[in-house]
């Protein structure tokens, strides 16, 4: 069973998180850091053991299209000149959209201090989507292990803090934060080393096969019919449901004619956020399947 660690900045964001937790699939632990990337730094430093860190809480929205309430699964997390790359967030969005939440995905800030007026927008104009003051410590101490950084937002530019409106957000991001947990957990249970085989003769020898395409599409029928295990069709990463994955420890990638390549990039890419990945890649007709581990 996976031991899942949860860190969040405050108490009351551990307690919401907490509330909706039952009969939870993997052993979580909580960790509160308080408010800042120094005391989140020293509680990062003595962490217990774990396999997966989710660290999560409210943040401040940088870009108007994410609203109070809004979800950002932070496709990395930047903090100075460093960079922690998230590579599931696309799989986090998908659950959490599907939980009827309003989530994306994007690049999370970690600053050391609370982001105000005009610095919002450069910051959003150097491509982050949302802030933070603890997210980034904690992911360096993941060390390689799966880490997902999931904000709930509370400010925005239009409604900053200390203004009327983030009392309404504080409301609507602490509902949100107690359907957070169980998203959590199921990706926490969904991770595992795994092998994915690209394009395997005959769509065999996997656990799990998914089809990258259009639904409509007679090839992707087609695929779905001679696959011998399990298939789904999916257009997007965000598709791929982490109940699918529990379990499952060979995933075959195959994708349409009409698929561009870096669809089944992305997807295996999101597939390594959840553990270790060994490709294996069928080059050509009749060449052997080559395999490459890699973390």
């Amino acid at each position: 069973m996976t031991d899942l660690l949860i860190c969040t900045a405050l108490a009351l964001e551990a307690r919401a998180v907490r509330r909706g937790l039952s009969r939870c699939p993997v052993r979580v632990q909580f960790r509160r850091t308080g408010v800042g990337p120094r005391r989140a730094a020293r509680v990062a430093a003595a962490l217990p053991a774990f396999d997966a860190l989710a660290v999560t809480g409210f943040a401040g929205s940088l870009v108007p299209g994410l609203r109070a309430g809004d979800v950002l699964a932070a496709e990395e997390v930047r903090y100075g000149d460093q960079t922690f790359a998230c590579p599931s967030a696309p799989l986090l969005a998908g659950e959490l959209t599907r939980a009827g939440l309003r989530a994306r995905t994007g690049s999370l800030l970690t600053c050391d201090h609370v982001v105000t007026g005009a610095l919002r927008r450069d910051l959003a104009e150097q491509g982050a989507h949302a802030v933070d003051m603890e997210t980034a410590p904690l992911a360096r101490a993941a060390a390689g292990r799966p880490v997902a950084a999931v904000r709930v937002i509370v400010d925005t530019p239009a409604d900053p803090l200390l203004s009327p409106a983030t009392l309404r957000g504080a409301l609507a991001a602490r509902r949100v934060l107690r359907r957070l947990g169980p998203v959590l957990a199921r990706w926490a249970a969904a991770i595992a080393p795994r092998t994915v085989l690209r394009d395997p003769p005959g769509l065999g020898g996997a656990d799990l096969v998914l089809v990258l395409g259009p639904a409509g599409s007679p090839e992707a029928r087609r695929l779905l019919e001679t696959a011998t295990p399990p298939a789904r069709l999916v257009d997007a990463p965000e598709r791929i449901e982490l109940g699918w994955l529990r379990g499952v420890r060979t995933v075959a990638l195959t994708a349409t004619g009409s698929t561009p390549p870096s669809l089944v990039d992305t997807a295996e890419n999101a597939l390594r956020g959840l553990g270790p990945v060994t490709s294996g890649i069928r080059r050509t007709a009749g060449e052997p399947i080559s395999e490459d581990a890699q973390p």
